[in-house]
């Protein structure tokens, strides 16, 4: 059933809401884990509650359990007594970060460029947000509406919004926009430390996005496409007919997958490259100027950047919307894909259920290193992207090449 030009238009506005929805509910509850995962890595409770004793009456003795906030840590406490929910102690603190955000004062420097200084964080926050139109969430159709659902009965709601032929070379494209918008906000402050800030970022991501690319070029070289979803399933899938081949491709894959998050740290200043924001030494870097929903904006395509990357990551490295990571579901299909056992016949199956495990655990390593390695200096980071990473990706670049050839 071929859609008309007005369905397909509503079916892709579905799509970008629930997209959209996906990543602004999962960059709060990112926020709130990371609270959670540092803390429990330094062996401490972290965050537990809210501020006590607002919206609601505050007479008597038991005057904060009579509030909503004081309700909620009455709530929250008590879920701390169960070993399992304790973990969900101050969770609605992301509601009240969100809240705080939208309700800070914005502040505009006297000598900022109001124009470059207001559009900055936007041009950030829309080129990271953008690049989840080429990304695949799951290879085909999610559902597809029910046949009496009005206007749009029979038509399916792909996990994707669109299947570009050249989808890498848009993301990497879109993506790489996202730098302007720190260079022109740290510029557009006119403070010495966001101005700092904002160089050590242009120069940290020049620097890396070279590795970075070359890293995802491995994949294309050795899938002959730019697109999503062909280098996703291929990667995942592809049975190379001569063994050492496949050997090569997997041993690949898995040093490739280590080089490519690296640079995704690098590319995400986060922590240990989060030079661009290093509050020793540049109080709060590209951002010190910003405040209210502008410091927002780039709050979220900080954490959208890190879904992107564990997307990517996921797709070209770990096995996508299959099981089996490093090319290796063809293993695993060849003992389960005639199973008995109904569960194993379906991980043998795309899902995208796999495809989300995989982001998350990225990002929950993206937590784990913030809370477990130290900071570099700035010219060990530019050593270890220059002397290590863009030779170690020009040498996987060539044998990737040869594996193609050989095949």
């Amino acid at each position: 059933m071929t859609p008309t030009l007005f369905q397909y238009l509503t079916i892709s506005l579905l799509q970008i809401i629930v997209i959209l929805g996906f990543v602004m509910t999962l960059v709060p509850l990112l926020t709130f884990a990371e609270r959670k995962v540092i803390a429990y890595v330094q062996v401490r409770l972290g965050a537990t509650r809210v501020a006590g004793g607002l919206w609601g009456a505050q007479r008597g003795r038991t005057h904060q359990s009579r509030t909503l906030t004081g309700g909620l840590n009455g709530l929250m406490w008590f879920l701390g007594r169960v070993p399992v929910f304790s973990i969900l102690r101050g969770l609605p603190m992301f509601i009240a970060d969100a809240l705080k955000l939208l309700t800070k004062e914005d502040i505009v420097p006297t000598d900022a460029d109001k124009a470059v200084f207001v559009l900055s964080p936007a041009l950030a926050m829309v080129a990271a947000f953008t690049v989840f139109a080429a990304i695949s969430f799951a290879p085909g159709a999610l559902f597809y509406f029910p046949a009496k659902f009005p206007f749009l009965g029979g038509l399916p709601f792909n996990g994707f919004l669109t299947d570009l032929n050249v989808g890498l070379l848009f993301i990497l494209g879109v993506a790489s926009v996202g730098v302007y918008g720190i260079v022109l906000g740290a510029w557009a402050s006119n403070s010495k430390y966001p101005l700092l800030g904002g160089l050590r970022s242009a120069a940290q991501i020049v620097s890396y996005e070279v590795p970075l690319t070359l890293s995802l070029l491995v994949p294309v070289v050795l899938t002959g496409s730019l697109n999503f979803n062909e280098m996703s399933t291929r990667m995942a899938v592809d049975v190379p007919a001569n063994g050492l081949v496949g050997i090569g491709r997997t041993l690949l894959m898995f040093v490739g997958f280590f080089v490519y998050t690296t640079c995704g740290f690098a590319e995400t200043n986060r922590t240990p490259f989060d030079l661009a924001e290093a509050e020793n030494e540049l109080v709060a870097g590209f951002h010190t100027e910003y405040s209210g929903m502008k410091f927002s904006f780039y709050f979220l395509s900080e954490y959208a950047s890190m879904i992107t990357v564990s997307a990517l990551a996921a797709a070209f490295f770990l096995g996508g919307h299959y099981l089996m990571p490093f090319g290796l579901q063809h293993v695993w299909n060849h003992f389960f894909q005639h199973s008995s056992n109904a569960f194993l016949a379906w991980t043998c199956m795309p899902s995208i259920l796999w495809f989300l495990l995989k982001i998350f655990f990225l990002l929950f390593c993206f937590l784990w290193v913030r809370a477990t390695v130290p900071r570099y200096r700035y010219d060990q980071l530019m050593n270890v992207g220059w002397k290590f990473l863009i030779p170690y990706t020009l040498v996987m670049f060539v044998i990737a090449a040869l594996l193609r050839y050989a095949a």
